[in-house]
């Protein structure tokens, strides 16, 4: 039954613009038409070969108006699949030999083809007057089904412009032409009011309108239906307080989102599931869900994309100049110059925007590298700053006592007391020298990494056994019991000294007799290091500035000194490794770092 409508819509598609034919060849570029119309939502790359190969039958036949139409459905499927660029060039050539041939149905069409495109591009206002235009031609054509359409894809484009009203507007002027005889296309009807409802807070209304997207969907087996139905109930129940219940729809909706290969419904269920993943606290896979939507939506809306909308806006209006010319029959000579003139200064036009566009990013990248080096200069000042200082201070010391001792002016006894006060400032000077060779070898080696396959828990044992006289001096234990089974494929070197800076950032403000936990969790693509005391933490403002090496260091809990480099330095390693670093910090409960590395 869904077929035979299916054939009828094409019918009505070609009223008046194709010539009858009892041609078999004929008749079975109509039948690959309706088998690719049928399969166009639910099995985009099936719909995109059945109309190649009625394309490849309608140019055997060198029939004018089938070629178009079938360009048309061709550009349809690539659309559907996110290829916005080539569905682009088919509707445009659609759109151009229809014109010609003044087939005004399949113009209509390709006009709301292009609204399409620009809809999936987010831009949605050139989408509404394509839509429009494409509203004014099927009014006079009559066709109840893209009357139906176009008001709904009008709606939508509002709705995705948050102009609520207007969208009201449009989608009841589409419920007008709802028909039985195409049933099967309700469910877009039905979604867009349920989303409508809930984006102004009418959640019964909402659920309402989903229970009929779900009936209408399963009744005909429109998998893009339950793909959107189960992708907002899913943001209904989040925002109802269900988070578990969401996320049981919104991986229905992942799955057989990435079985139909719809880019554009991918990256909408992966957003979708990444917030319910957050409100149930598992950050990692958000991140990822997250990650995987923008990858969807840069490649559907792409800056190509854009760039050939432009471009086609710019020869829809150069094509019906050179018409309005050719029908100028009494100044040939006049119109030629002008077309002459027109030409030139397209080019020139094209060729300023080029210059512009490169000017404009040549000044932002020159922007972002000046910033870039300002910011490592500060650094770089702010590391002599502490060098020259925290250098002189302690060596001043030690070599006074020597000094004084060398000219008999004190005794060894009276030096016994002086030799924890030198031994402390000594450890510093050598935590400082090391933080900076550290960094200095960096900057030398570059982006350069040593990776190698290597376990956590050596890692971490060989630092305990280093910070030993630090923790037992303070009576602090190291807990790391989920490193002992992760295993790591990173530059073991930076991982070691990224470990080290926090724990020993961590004994100095961990209270005497407490324990700092390295919680380790592993995941697909990434693993995340915590590093967790329950010390005297720190204010929003610390936290702000606590990476930049802006900070100055404060005192720890038993008086420890220090100078602000060494979270500055795990940040700048943390960086080479592609990596991430945060953290998150409550003032007198305690601090967690936590760190994030691609595996």
């Amino acid at each position: 039954m869904k077929f035979i409508r299916t054939i009828i819509c094409v019918g009505l598609f070609l009223t008046g613009t194709l010539a009858y034919s009892q041609s078999s060849e004929y008749d079975q570029v109509l039948v690959l038409v309706g088998e690719a119309d049928s399969t166009l939502y639910d099995n985009p790359e099936r719909s995109l070969d059945l109309a190649e190969e009625a394309n490849a039958l309608a140019k055997s036949l060198k029939n004018d108006s089938l070629i178009a139409l079938t360009l048309n459905r061709m550009g349809s499927a690539q659309w559907s699949l996110g290829n916005e660029i080539k569905a682009l060039e088919n509707i445009q050539a659609s759109l151009q030999l229809a014109e010609a041939s003044k087939l005004e149905a399949i113009v209509a069409k390709n006009l709301g083809n292009i609204g399409n495109i620009y809809a999936a591009s987010g831009l949605d206002l050139d989408a509404i007057g394509y839509y429009k235009s494409e509203l004014e031609l099927q009014k006079n054509l009559g066709n109840k089904f893209r009357l139906f359409a176009v008001n709904n894809n009008i709606g939508k484009s509002f709705l995705d412009l948050r102009m609520y009203d207007s969208a009201r507007n449009y989608l009841n002027a589409a419920g007008a032409y709802l028909d039985q005889s195409f049933e099967q296309f309700h469910s877009i009807f039905f979604f867009n009011h349920a989303e409508l409802n809930f984006a102004v807070g009418n959640y019964d209304l909402a659920d309402l309108l989903l229970r009929m997207t779900y009936q209408n969907s399963e009744r005909f087996s429109s998998k893009r239906g339950l793909i959107r139905a189960n992708q907002l109930r899913a943001e209904l129940d989040l925002t109802l307080g269900f988070p578990k219940k969401a996320l049981l729809q919104a991986e229905l909706a992942f799955e057989l989102a990435r079985e139909s290969k719809v880019k554009e419904l991918i990256y909408i269920c992966s957003k979708t599931l990444s917030k319910c993943f957050a409100a149930l606290g598992r950050f990692e896979e958000a991140y990822e869900k997250e990650v995987l939507h923008e990858q969807y939506l840069d490649s559907v809306r792409s800056v190509n994309t854009i760039n050939e909308l432009e471009l086609l806006s710019y020869y829809q209006r150069l094509f019906k100049l050179r018409v309005l010319e050719t029908k100028n029959t009494t100044n040939r000579e006049l119109a030629e110059k002008r077309e002459l003139i027109i030409h030139e200064l397209v080019i020139a036009l094209v060729v300023a925007a080029v210059l512009i566009a490169v000017i404009v990013l040549v000044v932002r990248e020159l922007g972002i590298r000046k910033r870039e080096l300002e910011k490592l200069n500060s650094f770089k000042a702010k590391i002599f700053a502490i060098v020259s200082h925290d250098l002189k201070s302690p060596i001043q010391s030690v070599s006074s006592v020597i000094e004084m001792f060398n000219q008999k002016l004190i005794t060894k006894e009276e030096i016994e007391p002086f030799i924890p006060e030198v031994q402390e400032k000594t450890s510093n000077l050598m935590n400082l020298l090391n933080n900076v060779f550290l960094w200095a070898e960096g900057q030398m080696e570059g982006e350069n990494l040593s990776k190698e396959e290597f376990t956590l828990l050596s890692v971490i044992k060989d630092l305990e056994s280093e910070l030993k006289d630090r923790l037992d001096k303070k009576g602090i234990s190291l807990a790391y019991d989920t490193a002992k089974e992760i295993t790591l494929y990173s530059d073991a070197g930076i991982v070691r000294i990224l470990l080290r800076n926090l724990i020993v950032n961590a004994i100095k403000y961990s209270h005497p007799n407490s324990s700092i936990e390295i919680n380790c969790i592993r995941g697909n693509q990434t693993n995340v290091l915590e590093v967790i005391d329950t010390g005297i933490g720190m204010a929003e403002e610390t936290v702000n500035g606590l990476f930049t090496g802006e900070i100055d260091s404060t005192d720890g809990t038993a008086g420890e000194k220090g100078n602000g480099l060494g979270l500055a330095l795990c940040y700048d390693f943390v960086r080479r490794l592609g990596g991430t670093i945060a953290v998150e910090s409550t003032l007198g409960k305690g601090s967690v770092f936590r760190v994030t590395i691609k595996d």
